[in-house]
């Protein structure tokens, strides 16, 4: 009698507990109807990919308007075990426009500026371009991911940005560029083409080093105004926003062509406070935000050379990044 007891009673929870899964399915299936009905949307499960470019395995570059940030899908390393093109060449197309400006970072990634960094830029609807030491990268493995998918734009800024390493010779220079696009291929499956010379190329290169890195690829990017957070000008969140300012007012050839330079490593909380004031100044002023890509300039043709010029309002010295070994004077690109 017990036996049968407990199979009755058994039998009761079976069915109750078959009960009401029919029960909350229905019932789900009903919400989930009546918000298909209201037109709620559905969440749906990012990929993680961004919108970016790529060369060719030729290593032809993309459209001279292309906006997007550009990779290569290969390391220098494997193009030359696959026995593909290291280079695009001696020429590439400039892209100008008005009124544009790009903003860069050095010395990052850095697991809070950074990521502070890459909130604001979200909030604004912006793209920024950061310059990464491969020590860094080593470091913050998420944070270069976070960079990547996010659409904004890397390049490679040394490894070890130990001026005494790194100019001892142009093998030394480029052996840190190859150092840093592996740990980034590691990361994300592409390795960056544009790179930024720790301290500027301006003291450090020769016409040998301009042609090393040529010869794998890698594009250099110059700067023509800075929110002094690494020369001690811009000590305060403040005084970055007013050397932008000064800049723009001092030099209006600013303008059409800016390229700012700020730091997101460790120390520069100063500058992630000011980016939002910078960012709002620029654009009540009428600028667009792009990203460097293999296009990027600094511009200043003179006699068919083509000279990077940086003038550092708060020293009065005159420094110049590019691919000329001739300085011009900021006063021939005012006339």
């Amino acid at each position: 009698m017990k036996q049968k007891g407990r199979l009755f009673l058994g039998c009761i929870l079976l069915f109750f507990l078959a009960s009401l899964g029919l029960f909350l399915n229905f019932d789900r299936d009903r919400v989930l109807a009546a918000a298909e009905s209201r037109h709620i949307p559905v969440p749906q499960v990012l990929s993680g990919k961004p919108d970016v470019a790529f060369v060719g395995d030729d290593f032809s570059l993309p459209p001279v308007d292309n906006d997007k940030p550009v990779y290569d899908k290969y390391t220098t390393r494997q193009r030359q075990e696959k026995g593909l093109p290291t280079t695009y060449g001696k020429t590439r197309e400039y892209y100008y426009g008005d009124k544009v400006v790009y903003l860069t970072f050095d010395d990052g990634p850095n697991d809070k500026n950074t990521s502070r960094i890459l909130d604001i830029l979200k909030k604004e609807n912006i793209h920024a371009t950061f310059f990464l030491t491969g020590q860094n990268v080593v470091r913050y493995p998420d944070v270069v991911k976070k960079i990547y998918q996010s659409g904004n734009a890397i390049g490679v800024h040394s490894y070890t940005h130990d001026y005494k390493k790194i100019y001892v010779s142009p093998k030394a220079y480029t052996d840190e560029l190859l150092q840093t696009e592996e740990e980034i291929y590691k990361i994300l499956g592409v390795r960056p083409i544009i790179s930024r010379a720790p301290g500027g190329t301006e003291g450090h290169f020769t016409k040998d080093f301009w042609t090393a890195i040529n010869d794998i690829g890698y594009i250099e990017v110059g700067w023509n105004a800075l929110t002094g957070d690494a020369d001690g000008t811009g000590k305060t969140a403040d005084k970055e926003v007013e050397n932008i300012k000064q800049q723009l007012q001092l030099r209006p050839y600013l303008h059409r062509h800016l390229v700012i330079l700020m730091h997101d490593a460790y120390g520069h909380g100063a500058t992630v406070d000011a980016l939002p004031d910078i960012i709002h100044l620029l654009k009540d002023q009428g600028y667009s935000f792009r990203v460097v890509t293999t296009a990027f300039h600094l511009p200043g043709k003179m006699h068919g050379i083509y000279a990077k010029i940086v003038y550092n309002i708060f020293t009065g010295k005159t420094i110049v990044h590019g691919d000329s070994h001739i300085i011009y004077r900021e006063s021939l690109f005012l006339s």
